[in-house]
This record gives structure tokens, sequence and C-alpha cells, in this order.
């Protein structure tokens, strides 16, 4: 069966609300975050936030948190250069969008304290539609229902998602931008209507406004309006390719001026290169330059890397793969003053997130990138060809700029797992495809088991987290 435009589609997406399973999981993970939220601050676990104080009628310090007061007080983007007050040179939907908030919870809560930590309202929504893309992604595969419900409590129950829903900084938000990116990509790929095409390029421009990383998307998205320009040009002559030519021309009028008017403004009035990122000094306990490139990128030292899971501790912060291991499942969480039986709890919910990594990848790479298998095999024709270039540029593009962000600022917090949160999706649908495709009940049983451990010791680690 063919779209009218003559890219074939894949088969019929499963209706939304269709699966009693995957809606009970859904309502789990929305609980889980919910309960993640009231019993954390807007102080707890969070990354570049600095301080917030309403009472004192001005931004008492740089961060995020500081960022959003300025736009709640002022009403306006920051008179000053960006540069010279720590996050502030971020683009602001995020934190405008948090300021507004403010203003219309300002006009029911009275108390300061309680407005300040109503801020995770923000992130606890966006995470929340974060699970709907996700599953509106998921969907667009025709998984099976144990696949499809697979998916949803990998998750809904990852601890990087659940730590999403109470990030007052613009992580949460660029995530959901970036998944929209995803989302309304696949959409054009089965309809290339100019409808699509915009809402593509909203994405994009609002993803650009939120965090300059989300611009990553545009290679992947390029990829796919390439492959579909060539595709048509072969089959129908130049001629038919005028409309495709015409919405390209739609999305970067839209998309541009959207996401770069801020990055423009900043150049032209305080000369802010168009990308700055705050650099940390050489002299921060998190600088890592020191370490040989080998052991930053490829392998850790072996005896410090066993001692560590010896003695549950959690090191090896200079070597990128154990930094991602970590922190995709715990983030910067120090643990230092917590007893061995929770330091047990996070060795084994790192080991069980690796294993499901391990095994996500290597689906990854046999169903998206090589086609080879029972996977592959078994989704033929269920995939189309623009959608393995998306996810297979996708991967690999979020991954290399992620490399050489860690490599160009070489300090630990650079490789911190928020920066490709993205690439939970492009290995965990291949998974869902290898699940679906196992005929062996006791591998396809092991896997399941190997979830259900997941997201118990998830679970687990969240209520450490809120209560402990």
């Amino acid at each position: 069966m063919s779209a009218p435009n003559g890219v074939p589609e894949s088969m019929p997406e499963k209706k939304a609300g269709s699966r009693k399973t995957t809606r009970a999981i859904l309502a789990a993970g929305g609980l889980l975050r919910l309960f993640y939220v009231l019993f954390s601050t807007i102080y707890d676990r969070q990354y570049d936030i600095g301080m917030i104080d309403l009472d004192a009628g001005h931004p008492v310090t740089g961060g995020h948190l500081a960022y959003i007061q300025y736009l709640f007080e002022n009403g306006h983007l920051p008179d000053f250069d960006p540069t010279t007050v720590y996050q502030f040179n971020h683009p602001p939907l995020h934190h405008a969008v948090s300021a507004l908030w403010l203003k219309l919870a300002s006009f029911f809560l009275k108390d300061t304290a309680v407005l300040e930590e109503s801020l995770q309202i923000v992130p606890f929504v966006c995470s929340l539609l974060i699970l709907w893309v996700l599953l509106r992604i998921v969907r667009r595969f025709a998984l099976s229902e144990k696949a499809e419900a697979f998916l949803m409590a990998l998750f809904s129950f990852h601890p990087a998602l659940v730590l999403l829903s109470g990030s007052v900084n613009n992580d949460c938000m660029s995530l959901l931008l970036t998944l929209l990116c995803v989302d309304f990509s696949m959409a054009w790929i089965r309809r290339q209507s100019v409808g699509n095409a915009v809402k593509l390029a909203l994405a994009v421009g609002f993803g650009m406004m939120t965090k300059q990383n989300v611009a990553e998307m545009a290679f992947p998205i390029a990829f796919v309006f390439l492959y579909v320009l060539i595709k048509r040009w072969k089959e129908d002559g130049f001629l038919a390719t005028k409309k495709l030519w015409a919405q390209y021309v739609l999305f970067g009028i839209v998309s541009v001026p959207l996401g770069m008017w801020v990055y423009v403004r900043n150049l032209v009035l305080y000369k802010m290169p168009l990308v700055w990122i705050y650099t940390l000094p050489e002299d921060s306990w998190q600088y890592t330059g020191n370490v040989p490139v080998f052991h930053r990128f490829l392998w850790p030292v072996p005896s410090e890397m066993v001692d560590n899971l010896l003695h549950f501790k959690l090191g090896c912060g200079y070597n990128v793969w154990m930094q991602i291991i970590r922190t995709s499942v715990l983030g910067e969480w120090d643990m230092a003053g917590v007893g061995r039986g929770v330091k047990v709890l996070a060795v084994l919910l790192m080991l069980t997130g690796a294993a499901l990594a391990a095994l996500a990848l290597a689906a990854f790479l046999a169903v998206f990138v090589f086609r080879a298998g029972k996977a592959a095999r078994a989704v033929r024709g269920r995939i189309l060809t623009a959608d393995r270039i998306l996810f297979a540029a996708g991967y690999f593009v979020n991954l290399l700029f992620y490399l050489k962000f860690a490599y160009d600022y070489p300090q630990e917090c650079s490789m911190h797992f928020r920066y490709i949160e993205i690439e939970l999706l492009f290995p965990a649908v291949a998974l869902g495809f290898a699940l679906e495709s196992c005929r062996k009940k006791w591998t396809k049983g092991a896997l399941l088991a190997l979830l259900s451990l997941f997201c118990i010791l998830s679970t687990a680690m969240t209520v450490v987290w809120c209560l402990g």
C-alpha cells in the first residue's frame, strides 16, 4: 500500500488507548513521577540551578532558577551580556514558560516557598507528555501488544526519565521537543503534507529555543529530506519534486528564524558566539584532560573498575562509557553518606541497566543498521527505509556530538547522560522488535525478567531518593 505521495506505508498503526496493559503501565509511570515530584524539592538532584528567592526581589545568584526569577520579575530577556551570569546564556523558552507559570500561580499561592516549589509542575507535565510522545512513536511501528507494553514499561520506569519529572532546568522540555522532532519526522515520512512539514519545523524551532543541542536533530531530518527527494526524483522525475522543494523552503522559513533569533540577538547585542558554552577551569576537581584518551573514550583502567564495583563505589568518572552507565540511572547523586544496602541497590541498578542497554544496542545494530538476524527479517516492510535513516542517523549523530562535547570539554559533568537522553529511544525500539521476534520462550522470559528487575530496582531507588 502506498501513500498519495508515493512513499510506502508501514503496517496500520495501533489505535490510541487500545491496550489495557499499556495504559496501566503508563498510569504507574505517571504515579511514580508524581511521587518523585511530591517528595523532592527544587534543590534535590538538580543541575546548574543556582538559587531562587522571590522574597529578595531580585536574582540572588546565577543558574537556571535565577534565570527564571529574572524573567518573572522583569518580563523581558536579560539586558546585559548573558555570558556574564551563570546559565543565562541558554535560550529562554523553558525559563519563560516557568516564569509564566509563576505569574499564574502567584494569583493563588501567596506563600513564596510553596510558589517556588511549584516550579516542578512544568517538568512534571513535560515528563507526562514525553511518555505520550514515546507511545505515539512506538505505535507507528505496529508492534505486538507484549512488545509495546515492554517498551512503555522501560520508558515509564527508567530512572533518567523519572528524574527529569522534577528537574527544573531545561532538560525535560528539550527532550520533549527532541522526541517531537522524531514523531513529526515519522508523520512526514508517511505523508509529505504541508501541515506535517510545519509541525516538524515548529518542533525544531521551539526545541532550539529551549536548548541548543536540539539542533542536532536537523542532521537526521536533513538526511530523511534528501532520501525522499532522491526517491521521488528517480521514480517520477524532477518536476514531481516541486512540492517537496516548496516544503523544504517552508521548513527553513519557519524553523530557522524561530530557532535562531535569540542566538542572533545575543551575537548582535553582546558579541556572544552562536555556540557558547560555559566551561569549568582546568583546576576543577572534575577535570579529566590529564587522563589518557584511551582510558577516557575506550576502556577504563580494569583494576580501578573492578575495585569500584567490589567496594560499591561509583568511580571511573574519567571514562565516558562508565559515566553513561552511572549517570543514566543515578544522575550525579552523591552516595558518600549512604549505607551499604543502598550502594548494593545502586550497583545492581547500574548492572541491570547496562545489560538492557547492551542488548538494545545489539538489536539496534541488527534491525536499523545492518538489517541482519531474525529480528530484522521479522520486521521487513514494517520499518520504512526513511525510518531506518532517521533512527540510525539520529543515534549516531547525537552520539558523535556527545563524544565531541566530552572531548572538547574534559570534565566529568560533560559526560552526563542527560545530554543524550534521546538515545534511549532508538535502541529501545529495536529491542521491542527483538522481543517480538523471539521464538524461544526461555529467551523471551529472561528478557522480561531482566526488565522486571530493572523496573523494581528503579522504583526502589526512587523511594530511597524521596524517603531516604
